[in-house]
């Protein structure tokens, strides 16, 4: 019998997890709960985003519309004058996501660990934030009281958006099964306390642990960390299904999948061969490295005696905003740059960027093509293509943001190369490598892929489908399952084909003209949030 206090819906989101990893271990018995919802449910390939990345891909999967609409493209987004990057976080999102309009009908949502929720969603119901938070209590939690009462209940939030290096810098996943436990423990704790109608929980273990294990995925299989992570969520997967019972839905899903990385292209340094580009002169770039140099260091003392250093140090301060405002790129006599790591390239447009010197229009349109021919040439060190197609960015997005995606999607081979756009350093070579926490002995060997899963299990599925969708098809697939009308401005569709036929029949998707649901007001880092944030993406190798 339904227990009527538990979740309608339930959705657990398994970062960059992949039906290639996955279904060699379900076949050998090693993903009993997994295995038992695709074989009582239905499930396939959930297509991401272009680029598949988490900022991107995690923002569509709970809005269903383009990052156009949503305004979350990347880790970073660049400033009014074009060249200086911002972190980015949930509050820059401008669409409604499903617990937003959840909130909007009276209803209650319970969030856990979603990407890109910080500060934590004031909803009906309760949040803690996910990937993007700062690590701090301010905003981590909705209501605000929730950070306290977690930490007199389980001790400080084990936020898992590092990878799982202990001492040595070798892997440790011990540091997993604590994260993923206490996630477990607080979903179902607050779940019990506010009764959502949607449970909605996120790991994010299983990327981090294929960026720096690939390999050993490829060489040993079940007996790679790769595969002990997949076990150890699926048993924390198993731990949410016995509290819900058999008679409520589950939706499993990832951003992006998942496989192995082939190259890095240092797209700033093609761009200068190519003339499109130029560096500042020398000088610079050693005083850069002498800064670089200061900061490298405060990075191996202990957290504890930061503090002491900065005050022993008083021009530390003044050498952070110089870093931050330091570039390698000469912007006056540059055309085209390229920033992030997976393919981003602007043109440096006049009246656009504060010293643009590309004209709006015939130009810039010719530029565009010129550039993109040319990387469609480019060749691996083996002659291998390296890139798989150069969109434009209206190509693939629409939207009032529009303006906050790039000129130019340079979508690399299978995502098994990525694409750096340094703009603090300068490489004298294309070939480049992404850096991570120093003092690891492990390198970045594994990249992310278009192809996720989806799996959905319950009584509203009709089991037996193989499904293939799109990352915009989640949204409207979980407001029906709630039995909410589906907006007509999403992007994706209902996934009637994984849906019980007779319930179709009973109720079909009802669609409407949804009321305006309001942005909330953008809410930057604070100056040491920001620091906390900077260090984290640059340990997982997301920025420079």
């Amino acid at each position: 019998m339904s227990n009527p206090s538990r979740p309608r819906l339930t959705v657990v989101g398994l970062d960059a997890a992949t039906l290639q990893v996955a279904e060699p271990l379900m076949a050998g018995g090693d993903l009993p709960w997994l295995g038992r919802l695709l074989r009582e449910g239905s499930g396939g390939v959930l297509r991401s985003t272009t680029h598949p990345l988490t900022p991107q891909a995690w923002s569509t999967l709970v809005t269903g519309v383009n990052a156009g609409r949503h305004g979350i493209w990347d880790f970073t987004e660049r400033d009014e004058g074009g060249y200086r990057l911002r972190f980015v976080n949930g509050s820059f999102r401008r669409a409604p996501a499903v617990w937003d309009r959840l909130t909007a009908k009276g209803r209650r949502a319970g969030l856990v660990g979603i990407p890109f929720t910080w500060p934590a969603p004031q909803i009906d119901g309760f949040s803690v934030a996910g990937f993007d938070a700062a690590e701090r209590e301010h905003g981590m939690t909705h209501p605000p009281e929730l950070v306290a009462e977690i930490a007199r209940r389980y001790g400080s939030i084990e936020l898992d958006n590092r990878f799982p290096l202990g001492k040595g810098g070798r892997v440790d996943l011990d540091i997993v099964r604590r994260a993923a436990d206490q996630k477990v423990d607080l979903a179902l704790w607050l779940a019990e306390r506010f009764e959502p109608s949607l449970l909605f929980v996120v790991f994010m273990a299983g990327d981090h642990i294929q960026h720096l294990c690939w390999t050993d995925w490829e060489r040993d299989g079940a007996r790679s960390p790769v595969a002990e992570v997949y076990r150890i969520l699926d048993e924390r997967l198993g731990r949410l299904l016995e509290w819900l019972g058999p008679e409520h839905d589950v939706m499993v899903v990832s951003d992006h999948g998942a496989g192995p990385l082939h190259g890095v292209v240092n797209l700033n340094a093609w761009l200068a061969g190519q003339g499109y580009l130029s560096y500042v002169p020398g000088g610079s770039q050693l005083r850069r490295r002498a800064v670089d140099g200061l900061f490298e260091l405060r990075r191996h003392v202990p957290a504890g005696l930061r503090s002491a250093v900065k005050r022993r140090l008083p021009s530390l301060r003044e050498r952070a905003y110089e870093r931050e405002e330091y570039s390698a790129i000469d912007w006056p006599n540059t055309r085209a740059f390229a920033y992030g790591t997976f393919g981003n390239v602007v043109l440096n447009v006049r009246g656009r960027e504060e010293h643009g010197v590309v004209e709006p229009g015939e130009e810039y349109e010719r530029l565009r093509d010129d550039i993109a021919a040319k990387l469609l040439e480019l060749r691996g060190r083996d002659g291998e293509r390296v890139v798989a197609a150069v969109h434009r960015r209206e190509d693939l997005f629409e939207g009032p943001q529009l303006e906050k995606v790039p000129d130019l999607l340079v979508e690399f081979a299978d995502y098994a190369w990525l694409g750096k756009g340094n703009m603090k350093s300068r490489s004298e070579s294309i070939w480049d490598r992404i850096e991570i926490e120093p003092g690891s002995e492990h390198s970045y060997v594994g990249s992310h892929r278009h192809e996720g899963l989806v799996v959905l299990a319950g009584p509203s599925v009709q089991p037996g489908v193989t499904l293939s969708a799109g990352i915009e098809d989640v949204a409207p697939t979980l407001l029906y399952l709630l039995e909410e009308p589906v907006p007509t401005e999403l992007e994706g569709r209902v996934l009637l084909e994984a849906i019980d036929p007779a319930l179709l029949e009973r109720r079909p998707p009802e669609y409407e003209e949804a009321a305006e649901i309001e942005a909330g007001r953008t809410e930057e880092y604070a100056a040491g949030e920001s620091a906390l944030v900077e260090e984290r993406l640059r340990g997982l190798g997301y920025i420079e």
